[in-house]
């Protein structure tokens, strides 16, 4: 019986459940395509490039999870919250508080398989569009296909059908509670109260975030950066939880302003805020949420590419740099370079891994590191990099250099013996000679390279890089005779600092391929979702609107006052989104540089909040515009 009346429910009230469905249907539309992005990788033969399809859709899977949870579970919460008059009317006619909780799990149930056929069907033509980029890209082969079956599209709908559920779940509660005698006038005025339960949860998870931030901004700066987004979540989560508070501070402040800047509808427009703070906060939050999520993954990124191309250019003194575009250079190209005509100096470098460990305990256990073997030569003639203590000039066979970062992880200064370990079962033993600042897109460790290559059990060793210095005057000598090595080896190639800074761009806007269309993706999901709540907040007052015009006022002044509040609501979102942000870019900043000030870029932050504040205003004016069209009449009958 409660199934028939749910989807009875869901029939005739399409304008209380729009919302959820186009939610719920978007929702599933990202799931479903990370699911079969990862189910396909998973069937893909080697070959084929899997494991790198795995490798995108995870991450990418995982932040279209959250985004989408937090959309859904606010459109379901307000849906419920709308309805409290006619749950109100349930409960006066002798309806259970179960069977009122059990009757709007089942509505979201129904909103729920009825989304799953357009969300699975769009989902799949999102998942061969990914597809077909990820091809485009190179990642994988043209042979890769997407195979997938039953499981995909089951794990989609549950996902999207649980996180229904849990939405629902304490505004059902709530609903439930309300006294007989007491549901109609509970109903008739929005409950000033806020649950203490959700308050002390959101106190909670905002003081997890905190922590989470503060452990961020001492973590290394791949966790860091990997870890900015999952932060947003978590502080977005806890804005969620303490949304009421969140309208109610905001309706206080900017109430009282409009009371002194609006004399004829300021009263009005503070009344609404007072009473309206749950539907303020609700409102705002997802607008807050793509302010938030916007701005975290573009300076990101951004930060990281500043900071590296910053100490990259202070840190580069070579005049040329010899690399190879297939399997590496021998273990003789610097004394080659070396023994060219006009060159200074020439050293040679290899990319290693090294765990480091305090003391030589074969069970013991230490941060990894990317470390740089580095040939015999003056390496402080090809590269600055910005010793705090100690002398990099020329390395012993056991003589190692650490970043800053690295020497205070493991509590190392200038003169400590440390060990080092491969790979292999070996520790050896090391001296710290140096500690260096410019480590980003380096290395946290430099080492002799024969010490690496001791290490590498026969197998050859090689060079990645040889930095070049010439001599004062002998820059062009130095290149005729790099550009007569390169003819005579054509899988060599040389840069000059120019050439080599142009290829790092482009291998950063390559790598960043991928955070952009996750970018893309999430910010056009939470724009729907914007839309779709600020609709339904403001469709849910056309009854208000006629009684207001019943009793003398004008659609010109009603129409200002709604432009108030949704003033009131951008201004209140775009102060959250951008507190938010600023916390998470903080915390990553101090990762980053070890200052708490990131550097940002004003066209950035007026993008993102320009364009967040011009989707909702021009939203909310539409929707006030189309509500005031009916006759007061029509308008009252349809809102009760």
């Amino acid at each position: 019986m409660l199934v028939s009346l749910a989807w009875s429910t869901v029939r005739f009230r399409k304008t209380s459940f729009t919302g959820s469905f186009v939610a719920m249907t978007c929702a599933q539309l990202l799931v479903m395509a990370c699911a079969a992005l990862l189910e396909s990788g998973a069937r893909a033969a080697p070959a084929q490039g899997g494991g790198d399809v795995i490798s995108f859709a995870v991450p990418f899977g995982f932040t279209c999870l959250l985004v989408s949870a937090f959309a859904v579970a606010g459109t379901f919460s307000l849906s419920v919250q709308q309805r409290t008059r006619e749950i109100a009317l349930l409960r006066a006619v002798a309806a259970t508080p179960g069977q009122v909780r059990r009757l709007i799990a089942y509505e979201a149930l129904v909103v729920t398989a009825v989304a799953a056929v357009p969300g699975c069907g769009l989902g799949v033509l999102l998942a061969a569009a990914l597809r077909a980029w990820i091809v485009g890209q190179g990642w994988v082969p043209e042979s890769f296909s997407l195979s997938f079956g039953p499981p995909s599209v089951l794990g989609a709908v549950s996902l999207c059908g649980v996180t229904a559920q849990l939405a629902v779940w304490s505004s059902g509660r709530r609903a439930a509670k309300v006294r007989v005698l007491q549901a109609l006038g509970e109903a008739s005025v929005p409950a000033r109260r806020v649950g203490v339960a959700r308050t002390v949860l959101g106190l909670a998870v905002l003081a997890g975030g905190v922590w989470g931030l503060a452990a961020l901004s001492r973590s290394s700066i791949s966790d860091a950066a990997s870890a900015a987004g999952g932060m947003v979540m978590v502080l977005m989560v806890a804005v969620g939880l303490l949304a009421p508070w969140v309208g109610r501070g905001a309706g206080a402040v900017f109430g009282l302003l409009c009371l002194l800047l609006l004399p004829v509808i300021g009263p009005l427009v503070r009344a609404n805020l007072g009473v309206g703070h749950r539907r303020l906060g609700a409102a705002a939050t997802p607008l807050a949420l793509t302010v938030a999520f916007a701005a975290v993954a573009l300076f990101v990124p951004q930060m990281k590419w500043h900071e590296l191309q910053k100490q990259d250019h202070g840190r580069l003194v070579a005049d040329r740099l010899v690399q190879a575009t297939e399997k590496g250079l021998p273990d003789s190209a610097d004394r080659t370079v070396r023994g060219l005509p006009g060159v200074a100096a020439a050293v040679g470098t290899r990319q290693a891994w090294a765990q480091v460990l305090t003391r030589n305990d074969p069970a013991g256990q230490g941060p990894d590191a990317i470390a740089q073997a580095v040939t015999d030569g003056p390496l402080n003639q090809v590269l600055d990099l910005g010793v705090a203590q100690g002398d990099v000039d020329r390395l012993g066979s056991h003589d190692i250099a650490m970043s800053q970062a690295l020497a205070r992880k493991v509590h190392a200064a200038v003169g400590d013996r440390l060990w080092l370990s491969f790979g292999d079962d070996r520790r050896e033993g090391t001296r710290v000679t140096a500690i260096y600042t410019r480590d980003r897109g380096f290395g946290d460790l430099v080492v002799s390279h024969q010490l690496a290559a001791a290490h590498r059990n026969g197998e050859p060793s090689g060079q990645d890089t040889v930095y070049v210095r010439a001599l004062p005057g002998q820059q062009r000598t130095v290149a005729e005779g790099l550009e007569a090595l390169r003819r005579k080896h054509p899988s060599w190639q040389v840069l000059d600092r120019t050439a080599h800074w142009s290829e790092a761009r482009r291998q950063q806007d390559a790598s960043m391929a991928a955070t952009y269309l996750l970018l893309v993706v999430v910010t056009v999901f939470t724009s729907i979702s914007v839309v779709n709540t600020l609709v339904m907040t403001t469709m849910e007052r056309a009854g208000e609107f006629a009684l207001l015009r019943l009793v003398g006022a004008t659609r010109r002044q009603v129409a200002r006052m709604m432009s108030a509040e949704n003033a009131v609501t951008v201004l209140a979102a775009l102060g959250v989104g951008a507190t938010v942000a600023a916390m998470v870019l903080t915390g990553f900043s101090k990762a980053l540089t070890d200052s708490p000030y990131p550097s940002l870029e004003g066209p950035t932050i007026a993008l993102i909040l320009g364009a967040a504040g011009v989707l909702a205003l021009t939203t909310g004016l539409l929707t006030t515009h189309i509500a005031l069209r009916q006759q007061p009449g029509t308008a009252l009958r349809g809102g009760e």
